[in-house]
């Protein structure tokens, strides 16, 4: 039996294969034009989950600073009030001695608010304020922090990620995917104070007991407009990171119009892409050119909704139809290229999830099968079809097809042979007696008790 599970299990999960959606796909072509330079990107929409463009966005990648993404989220749910203050230790500096880490310079028993730590951590990258964060939640018991860094990723859904540090440095152990990555970065933008740091370009750190006040400017250039090749203004947050395993990563997090995008490059490099004479980061220019590209030629419209007939299947023991019209279950939202209108748009059912027939009684809102909307030949997304109409029995053609199936059925036909073959000879069985005993009654005489006293 567990061997027939399993086999069983197999088969379900090749067959599923077959209707995964190759999202993105309808904007292949344009993803090209783009002329994109980073190894592992991603486009996609925070409203909705479509994704626009994908490569590699399942590769296993170096994390970089985006780590302090998930630091960041660990502080924020396990620190009630962000100003509370925490002590910098002589401990958190020096364990990053020799690793050329991006540090905030922070002083041993400078005592500063976790927001403000925060803001070094997520605005100028600093891997110090990483290591007194990890401390002031778990103390000094760092893996306690760490083992919180993968529960939460775990509990977001990210298959492909695991950290055992929570400043970035490389470790071969440490990796997170683009996927995975936007579903951190969107989980991370409902906190206020997250969303708030992350597309800040500058923040002012107030005087402390061990240093004067000093101002904090972002490593994103996206949200600087001294920086005319990066520059996007609908960008609301954002995070770097750099080392020489992930190369040039960027996240992004864009909205305008009521659209939001969340766009990642990860293992970019820096090259003269324009032949100026200076190396571009490519992370930068892919983000940027990702968010542009969708606020200019993408809208969310419906693309198909319950009034379009998209198929029909054979209907049995129906009192009036032979067939039952499939229409989608509700109105589908998509975003397509700005100007397509929903002549543009095919909803056909998937053929493979088609039955050949359903019976009678259906009602109206009942899934019959799968389907598909396509734009320019390609899915868009996969739907549920269910039945237009209610349709009733007609209880006479019930019983008629069930009859007919029964007498047509080969094991009855068997059956009913043996039942005949049966009455057959236990009939002549029973004739063949009665003619016994009409013989036995014609050549012998039956002698009573008076004709023994007679002959006597």
């Amino acid at each position: 039996m567990k061997r027939f599970l399993s086999l069983l299990l197999c088969l379900v999960i090749t067959l599923s294969s077959f209707f995964c959606i190759p999202s993105g796909a309808a904007y292949d072509d344009s993803m090209a034009e783009l002329k994109l330079h980073s190894d592992c990107l991603l486009l996609m929409s925070a409203d909705n989950g479509e994704i626009i463009f994908e490569k590699n966005i399942r590769k296993q990648t170096a994390p970089a600073s985006l780590t302090k993404i998930v630091t960041a989220l660990v502080v924020i749910e396990n620190v009630k009030n962000l100003s509370s203050l925490a002590t910098v230790s002589e401990e958190c500096i020096r364990e990053l001695d020799g690793t050329g880490s991006s540090m905030g310079n922070l002083k041993a028993g400078e005592q500063i608010t976790v927001y403000d730590l925060l803001c070094y951590l997520l605005i100028l990258s600093a891997n110090d304020a990483a290591t007194v964060l990890a401390n002031f939640v778990t103390g000094t018991n760092r893996q306690a922090f760490i083992d919180k860094m993968n529960e939460l990723v775990t509990r977001l859904g990210c298959t492909n990620s695991h950290f055992v540090n929570p400043h970035g440095l490389d470790h071969e152990d440490q990796y997170t995917t683009a996927e995975d990555m936007a579903k951190i970065i969107k989980y991370a933008m409902s906190f206020k104070a997250f969303a708030e740091i992350t597309g800040s370009l500058t923040h002012t750190v107030p005087e402390t007991n061990l240093r004067d006040a000093r101002r904090l400017t972002s490593t994103c250039h996206l949200l600087n407009k001294n920086y005319e090749d990066y520059y996007c203004k609908y960008v609301k947050g954002a995070k770097t990171g750099t080392t020489k395993n992930a190369g040039h990563c960027l996240v992004t997090y864009a909205s305008k119009d009521g659209y939001n995008y969340i766009a990642i490059a990860l293992k970019s490099i820096m090259k003269d892409f324009d032949n100026d004479g200076y190396d571009e980061n490519g992370a930068f220019l892919d983000c940027k050119e990702m968010l542009e590209w969708a606020f200019d030629n993408i809208e969310l419209v419906a693309i198909c909704d319950p009034d379009k007939i998209a198929g029909e299947v054979k209907i049995n023991y129906a009192k009036s139809t032979d067939y039952v019209s499939l229409v989608p279950a509700e109105t589908v939202y998509s975003l397509v290229p700005v100007g397509t209108n929903k002549g543009s748009v095919l909803v056909e059912p998937v053929p493979e999830s088609v039955p050949e027939s359903v019976d009678a009684p259906v009602k109206k809102g009942d899934f019959i099968c799968k389907g598909r909307v396509l734009y320019a030949g390609q899915v868009l997304r996969e739907i549920d079809l269910v039945a237009s109409t209610d349709v009733k029995r007609n209880f006479f053609a019930l019983i008629g097809s069930k009859a007919k199936a029964l007498v047509t059925n080969p094991i009855f036909i068997i059956i009913s042979i043996i039942i005949i073959a049966a009455v057959i000879i236990l009939l002549f069985i029973r004739r063949k007696k009665r003619r016994s005993h009409a013989v036995l009654g014609r050549d012998y005489k039956v002698l009573s008790y008076n004709d023994f006293i007679h002959k006597r």
